[in-house]
């Protein structure tokens, strides 16, 4: 992978340069850089030690140190390189994958979302490879429907790559395991929801619905599998849905995700007091980067009792980890509103206006002007 950067002026003249200036550096080490890495290292440095401002070169030997597997020193010099050209996303991106190698996982993920803010760049091989790593952190992290929606981004653009199919499976199982640790049999599981739920997102209909047969015939008695077919179903006929997850729950009664689903169900089903027990309860089993789902679903649940002094801590505690979420504003507005809380409630309603004019209106989980779904989106 290459940067697709424009070199400096001074590299056309590279041929009739004297030996050993800046240019005639610049030029033998961008020629380098493909058929002989390690050289094209040694000469950039040197180059960038005459031109410590030149932040092309730090980035391009910053690649090949990548390559090589220098992970360390390829940190190092992406970041120089960013100190010098801060709205480099592809410098982000690959920053984080440095990170990643170097198991600096929480970093890499900062980075990441730095560059997926300032944008990857056009190459489709390096978007899937930062994706395909924060999916693999998240995962471990058991944030799986975040890790579920860096991987669809990927669907939308047809990539079509086995370790990021592995990757969704491991999301819809809820296996929050590295693909090395698998078994022969887990990985025959992961493999086979991974490529269902594949094609489910592609919108591949019949090609899912039999692959997730297939999943259920051979292998419903594995964990995770009854909450993946439960997911599938979600769209289907949630009464399904619901009795598989209740099936997952009953194999894993530690199973918190089926709690959640279960949860919001239940408020769909008019059984707000059912969704605040499994939801306090979830809450005590989840790792703190999910609890905001917890909380979106009691403080629903609350509101849903009419009950909004309740709801507001739950759902404040929401937004306070998850800002970026339009339905968990959507319901604090809503709760605001009917606590008398007049300011509060218009403050939710802008920046839930605000947040939905940045996304796709077809993706959210509730429409702006009227009743909520039965809670955030997976």
């Amino acid at each position: 992978m290459r940067f697709c950067a424009v070199l400096c002026a001074c590299l056309l003249q590279a041929q009739t340069s004297p030996s050993g200036s800046f240019e005639d550096l610049a030029g033998r080490a961008q020629a380098a850089l493909d058929s002989n890495p390690a050289e094209a290292v040694t000469l950039f440095r040197k180059a960038l030690a005459m031109r410590p401002s030149w932040p092309e070169g730090w980035f391009y030997m910053a690649s090949d140190l990548y390559g090589l597997q220098r992970y360390s020193e390829a940190r190092e010099a992406f970041r120089k390189g960013l100190a010098l050209e801060p709205r480099d996303g592809q410098g982000y991106g690959f920053l984080g994958l440095c990170d990643y190698e170097l198991g600096d996982f929480d970093q890499a993920l900062a980075d990441i979302g730095k560059g997926e803010a300032l944008g990857l760049g056009r190459s489709l091989q390096f978007e899937t490879a930062v994706r395909d790593r924060a999916a693999l952190i998240l995962i471990r992290a058991q944030a799986f429907d975040e890790a579920l929606a860096q991987l669809g981004l990927l669907a939308k653009r047809g990539v079509d790559s086995p370790e990021v199919m592995e990757a969704v499976g491991l999301s819809e199982l809820t296996m929050a395991r590295r693909p090395d640790s698998l078994s022969a049999r887990e990985r025959a599981v992961v493999d086979l929801a991974g490529k269902a739920a594949w094609d489910n997102m592609e919108r591949r209909p019949n090609e899912a619905r039999a692959e997730f047969g297939e999943l259920m015939e051979k292998y419903a008695d594995d964990p995770g599998v009854h909450y993946a077919y439960g997911t599938y179903q979600m769209e289907i006929d949630q009464h399904v849905a619901l009795d598989e997850f209740e099936k997952e729950l009953k194999a894993n009664p530690a199973h918190w995700p089926s709690m959640l689903v279960i949860a919001f169900l239940k408020i769909r089903d008019g059984d707000p007091e059912a969704a605040v027990q499994l939801g306090e309860k979830a809450l005590r089993l989840q790792p703190a980067r999910n609890r905001w789902v917890s909380h979106a679903a009691i403080g629903h649940a609350y509101l849903t009792m009419g009950e909004p002094e309740k709801a507001i801590p739950e759902l404040e505690a929401s937004v306070k980890q998850q800002p970026a979420n339009t339905s968990v504003h959507f319901y604090l507005e809503k709760a605001y509103r009917l606590a008398g809380r007049k300011d509060d409630a218009q403050r939710e309603k802008d920046e839930f206006i605000r947040l939905t004019k940045q996304q796709d209106p077809l993706s959210l989980p509730i429409a702006a002007s009227g009743e909520g779904a039965s809670g955030p989106a997976r």
